[in-house]
């Protein structure tokens, strides 16, 4: 009885040691709008899925509709002066899907120290405890200095979630010694990229979700990239594009080409359908992304074969709505991506390395679209048919000509109403 009671001891002083026990814990859904990642209304952002349930009822594939609800690309934000912090969440799948991925990778959550101007982030290294589907899993987080950050007593942080998984249930936990705990709540309104694509979009195969390309991006611009990655299921399905029509970001990104390899006569006509369904809703840019390829083409050329065939369709498209008019409209071609065999893990996603190279070539070609855009959302009345210089586009981007009825129309780059 006393060699029980010395271990029962023991025991529970290795797991106060492990920053389990003596924790008061704050859940996200208690209050507020926390939930960074979601574009739509704010009673959306306390549910920790990427697409509310009606715009998930708009997509017609039922794989797609339920891989909508995983986590790719959601995260939390708040501050506290904790020495010692701990995530407890419930996943809503199997941890370990995918054997080319981690188990980390796939169902873990990640932590970053913010700095206060939001422009640097330290990555915190967790003690993972055991991660199983309907049981909360723990990751936690000793040894902590907050005021190591920015020399301030209480420290933000950002908690990304898992990129193929879902949640149901998140838990921060704080030392009962930490004075200050407070959920960052997401602004009413803010810009965000859209990204949609497969699985390098949605996170196979970063080690951890943080090394996401999006996540890297989101943190290198300081907004949020929604997530719009399925993998295996980037189809372009029409529904996809009603449902990111709904949306106004800085750019829309369309990385789908690795998913259309056995489809390829599809490419043009779902493409160019995609592209003036959101260009009927807004002249956001849009960048059309090539496939990268594959690493081992010297040795498999009829593989590469199949991706220089989606390629070239994703091009016929592009230059089709160029030559219908169309405006902000921007490509990316696979040697501009650069992927070399390092960069993949098993020929189709790609690792660590890949996720950086993939976040840099975006970046710069988002800096490079920020510079050459066309401002045609704002909007500059007049009272009667224009009779200034400059052709005139209706808001499909199509160019008019003509007595102009009432209505929106396009002319040097900014939107006009005619009046009367």
């Amino acid at each position: 009885m006393k060699k029980l009671l010395i271990f029962l001891v023991c025991l529970a002083s290795l797991a106060m040691s492990d920053g389990v026990e003596a924790q008061t814990w704050h859940n996200a859904k208690d209050g507020g709008y926390h939930v960074f990642g979601i574009g739509w209304s704010r009673t959306s952002l306390r549910k920790y899925q990427r697409l509310p349930t009606l715009q998930r009822s708009m997509l017609k594939n039922t794989e797609l509709s339920n891989n909508s609800i995983l986590s790719s690309g959601l995260y939390v934000r708040f501050r506290t002066d904790a020495t010692a912090i701990s995530i407890k969440y419930t996943m809503t799948k199997s941890a370990t899907q995918h054997y080319f991925v981690s188990t980390f990778g796939q169902s873990g959550v990640d932590l970053y120290a913010r700095s206060d101007d939001g422009k640097t982030y330290h990555w915190l290294a967790p003690h993972v405890g055991n991660a199983a589907f309907g049981t909360p899993a723990t990751a936690n987080y000793k040894n902590i200095i907050p005021t190591n950050m920015d020399g301030l007593d209480v420290c933000e942080y950002v908690l990304y979630l898992p990129s193929l998984n879902g949640v149901s249930d998140l838990q921060v936990g704080t030392n009962t010694e930490a004075k200050t705990f407070e959920w960052i709540e997401v602004p009413e309104e803010q810009e965000c990229i859209v990204a949609y694509g497969g699985g390098v979009v949605q996170g196979a195969s970063a080690s951890h979700p943080g090394n996401t390309w999006t996540n890297i991006v989101g943190r290198a611009l300081g907004v949020p990239v929604l997530n719009f990655g399925f993998m295996g299921l980037a189809k372009l399905d029409q529904g996809i594009f009603d449902v990111m029509a709904e949306l106004m970001p800085r750019a829309f990104i369309i990385d789908a080409m690795p998913d259309m390899l056995n489809t390829p006569d599809a490419i043009v006509e779902r493409v160019v359908a995609g592209v003036k369904t959101l260009r009927a809703a807004n002249q956001r840019p849009i960048l059309l992304v090539e496939s990268p390829g594959v690493p081992d083409k010297l040795i498999r050329p009829n593989v590469e074969a199949l991706h220089t065939a989606a390629n070239a369709k994703l091009k016929e498209a592009y230059d089709q709505l160029v030559d219908e008019g169309y405006h902000n409209l921007f490509y990316m071609t696979q040697e501009e991506i650069g992927l070399v065999a390092d960069d993949f893990l098993d020929g189709i996603d790609v690792n660590d390395l890949g996720m950086k190279r993939y976040a840099d070539v975006y970046l710069k070609k988002l800096a490079y679209i920020e510079e050459n855009k066309e401002d045609l959302d704002a909007i500059e009345r007049v009272e009667a048919p224009v009779k200034e210089t400059g052709a005139v586009y209706d808001l499909n981007g199509r160019r008019v000509g003509g007595n102009l009825q009432k209505g929106i129309y396009i002319r040097n780059g900014r939107k006009i109403a005619v009046t009367e």
